[in-house]
């Protein structure tokens, strides 16, 4: 049996090994209340500007016309932290407050008349996430730091999220083949309390990293769309990474002198292909499959926060009920990147959710104006692990994600 004092100091190490706990985040599966709803299947079956704009450049192609779409995303997110020392008979559950949070999109695509070339742009929010966890006499990671009677960080609070905008067009080769291509923009704040990713202060505590300013990134993306029928289509992209300046921070040691902390951070390069079927009358069916390369992106794979990359699959199917409404929906399954044994790692932007549903309508308000509505549910999931892998220890994360989504979009 451990001693108190020892296992806690254990446990302290545990985090503070986390260099990389401030690359975390996820990729939102899907932009607009439509998209959402077909579970983001659209690479080679686009149904709108958002969706049309958001994996592959070339699917602006299929739209039968010029779109803008304008809407908003409200996400909440209920997570748990839980923890358990066994030597010492300590344990503790605790949620973040989260709360509820909201994120615009807009898309637009845009034909001209008899024209072989598409423009485009999708500016939208990214990831969005927050957690805040309170501190706790209980939870053994959420226990003031106290040696030798505990080790515990205390609170713990994150935020990443920011404004991509992505520029692009689509040009037309053949009656059958499109190609398009573009450029991937990001600005993105990311703060967190404790700074896991640097040394500690003097007094064994983690300084805030929590006043940076947004950071600027960039990538690129092309993709292709072939409809070899009426009734079929296949499309592929490929984002690469988005690059990101240095994150720096001006922070301060334990008497309050200035310290700067500073680390890389990269968004994974993203393979995507897709299967569109139109055979059954005013029914559109979109397949699409996905590889997200975690594992070899700066501050997500490594010995920094051990992310594993990934494969997603989606599927979603439109039906045309009449002149003035639609219904789709939609089901989404990917693997988890984070492993159990990188739990405790993770516990500032936990990514661990698998599986997903979703279902919308829309409604013509006018002969060119829709309005779109969707509820996008991811399934709870929990993420159990050890501290250093240590038997009688315990970490677990819980999560479970519902996204509420609102937009118009406007034929041109």
């Amino acid at each position: 049996m451990l001693r108190r004092g020892s296992l806690g100091f254990v446990l302290l190490a545990s985090v503070a090994m986390s260099s990389g706990v401030l690359a975390q985040g996820i990729v939102r599966p899907s932009a607009g209340a439509k998209h959402r709803s077909m579970a983001g299947a659209s690479t080679a079956a686009p149904l709108d500007a958002a969706g049309a704009t958001y994996w592959n450049p070339a699917a602006m192609a299929g739209l039968t016309e010029s779109e803008i779409f304008i809407g908003v995303d409200f996400l909440y997110a209920d997570t748990f932290l839980d923890s358990a020392i066994e030597a010492t008979n300590e344990f503790g559950s605790n949620r973040s407050d989260s709360g509820l949070a909201a994120f615009p999109s807009i898309a637009i695509a845009s034909r001209p008349e008899n024209s072989d070339y598409t423009w485009g742009l999708n500016m939208r929010s990214i990831i969005g996430r927050s957690i805040d966890f309170p501190g706790s006499e209980f939870n053994p990671i959420l226990k003031p730091f106290d040696p030798p009677d505990s080790a515990g960080v205390g609170p713990v609070g994150s935020r990443l999220s920011g404004l991509q905008i992505d520029p692009m067009m689509s040009i037309d080769l053949s009656e059958r083949l499109s190609v398009g291509f573009g450029g991937m923009v990001t600005s993105m704040f990311l703060s967190a309390d404790p700074a896991f990713f640097t040394i500690r202060n003097a007094d064994g505590l983690f300084p805030p990293a929590t006043q940076g300013r947004p950071r600027w990134g960039f990538g690129f993306q092309g993709g292709v769309l072939y409809r070899p029928n009426e009734v079929m289509s296949v499309g592929a992209s490929y984002k690469t990474k988005q690059w990101f300046e240095t994150f720096r921070y001006n922070s301060k040691t334990a008497n309050g002198s200035a310290r700067e902390l500073a680390f890389d951070l990269e968004l994974p390069a993203i393979l995507s292909l897709g299967f569109g079927y139109y055979g059954v009358e005013d029914t559109t069916i979109a397949f699409d499959v996905r590889h997200f390369a975690y594992g070899s992106t700066k501050g997500f794979g490594g010995e920094n926060l051990q992310w594993d990359s990934i494969w997603a699959f989606a599927v979603g199917v439109e039906r045309t009920l009449n002149v003035s409404w639609k219904v789709s929906g939609g089901f989404s399954q990917n693997g988890n990147p984070i492993p159990s044994s990188a739990t405790l790692a993770n516990i500032q932007f936990p990514a661990i959710n698998k599986t997903a549903i979703a279902f919308g309508t829309s409604f013509a308000l006018t002969d060119r104006v829709d309005l779109v509505g969707s509820v996008y549910y991811a399934f709870p999931h929990t993420n159990t692990g050890t501290i250093l892998e240590i038997p009688g220890t315990t970490v677990e994360l819980r999560q479970e994600l519902t996204t509420i989504s609102l937009g118009f979009a406007f034929e041109l």
